[in-house]
C-alpha cells in the first residue's frame, strides 16, 4: 500500500470514529469536576400539600468513596414532593464563567422517601471557599435515614442548553438525615442564579450551627450515566443547613429532566414554592476531593 492511499484509509476511519460518536459528545463542559462541585450552592424552599408519586425505584450510590464501602443499593417509593432547591452565588461572588452555565440551571424537585439508618460516622471537607471561612474547613457528622430523593427539572419551561442539559439532567442526590455537634454558624447574602429568578433581590440568610441533611448521588433503577458527565456527577455531594429568608411565594410548573423520569411519561406539576428551608454547600466525603483543578 502506499503512503498516500494510506492517508485515505486513515481519514475515512476518522471520519467513521466521528459519525460512531454520539451528539453531543463533544459539547463543551466545566473545565473539571472540581470546578463545576466547589460552585454547587442550592437554596431549598418548601413546597406542600401535593399528592404522593408513589413510584418505585432502585437507588445505586455513585460516589467513588461509598462504592468503596460496598453500601447495598436500595429500592424505595417517592412519596410527596416536599422542597425545590435552587442555585445561589453566595456574598455576590459567582461561578466562574465556564461553570456558570451549569450551575444556573440545577433545580431539584425533592420527594420524601424512607429507609433504613446509614449510622455511618464522616469527616467532611467545606469545598467553597466562602463557607469554609464562614463555618471552618471540616465538620463531622454521622449519616442516619435517607429522607429525600432530588431529581433535576425544569421551571415554567425554561430549558435549559443542549450542552447543559447533558450533565444536568443526570444529576440524582439522595438526602440522608445528619447528627452533628455543628459549628459557628453565620451569615451570607444569597443572589439567585436561575435566570428565572435574575430579578429577585439579593438576601441575607442567617445559616444554623448544625447541618440537618447530607446529600449524596445515585442512580436510578441502573440507569447508566454517560462517561462524559459521570465524573461531574459522582462527587456532587452537598451538606445542607437551616437558612433563614423570605418566602419564594411563587407559583411554578416543574417538568422532569432526568431520561428514565421522562420515559414513564410524568407530567408537569403545578406546585406553590413557599418557605425558605436551607442552604446546601459542596463538600467532600473523608478527603475524597473531586478530580481536577478549583
Amino acid at each position: 500500500m502506499d503512503k498516500s492511499m494510506g492517508k485515505i484509509l486513515v481519514g475515512v476511519l476518522f471520519v467513521l470514529v466521528l459519525l460512531s460518536i454520539p451528539a453531543g459528545a463533544f459539547a463543551q463542559l466545566p473545565v473539571s469536576p472540581r470546578r463545576f462541585v466547589d460552585n454547587l450552592d442550592v437554596r431549598c424552599y418548601q413546597i406542600a400539600n401535593q399528592p404522593p408519586l408513589n413510584l418505585p425505584l432502585r437507588l445505586d450510590h455513585l460516589n467513588p468513596l461509598f462504592i468503596s464501602m460496598h453500601l447495598p443499593f436500595e429500592n424505595v417509593v417517592l412519596g410527596a414532593p416536599q422542597q425545590l432547591c435552587v442555585p445561589v452565588e453566595k456574598n455576590g461572588i459567582a461561578p466562574p464563567s465556564d461553570t456558570l452555565p451549569f450551575i444556573q440551571y440545577i433545580d431539584w424537585k425533592c420527594y420524601g422517601i424512607s429507609g433504613p439508618s446509614l449510622n455511618l460516622p464522616l469527616t467532611l471537607t467545606q469545598l467553597n471557599p466562602v463557607i469554609a471561612s464562614l463555618l471552618g474547613p471540616k465538620v463531622g457528622v454521622t449519616v442516619g435515614v435517607p429522607q429525600q430523593l432530588c431529581v433535576p427539572v425544569v421551571k415554567n419551561n425554561v430549558t435549559p442548553p443542549q450542552n447543559v442539559l447533558q450533565l444536568v439532567q443526570y444529576l440524582d442526590v439522595k438526602c440522608y438525615g445528619v447528627s452533628s455537634p455543628g459549628g459557628p454558624g453565620g451569615t451570607v447574602t444569597l443572589s439567585h442564579l436561575n435566570p428565572l429568578f435574575s430579578t429577585l433581590p439579593k438576601e441575607a440568610s442567617t445559616l444554623g450551627k448544625v447541618p440537618v441533611q447530607l446529600c449524596v448521588p445515585v442512580t436510578k433503577n441502573q440507569q447508566a450515566v454517560p462517561d462524559t458527565v459521570l465524573p461531574f456527577i459522582q462527587y456532587s455531594d452537598v451538606l445542607c443547613y437551616p437558612a433563614s429568608g423570605a418566602p419564594l411565594g411563587q407559583n411554578l410548573t416543574l417538568t422532569h429532566l432526568n431520561p428514565l423520569l421522562v420515559a414513564r411519561g410524568l407530567p408537569p406539576e403545578n406546585v406553590f414554592v413557599g418557605n425558605s428551608l436551607s442552604l446546601c454547600v459542596p463538600v467532600a466525603k473523608n478527603g475524597m476531593l473531586p478530580p481536577g483543578i478549583q
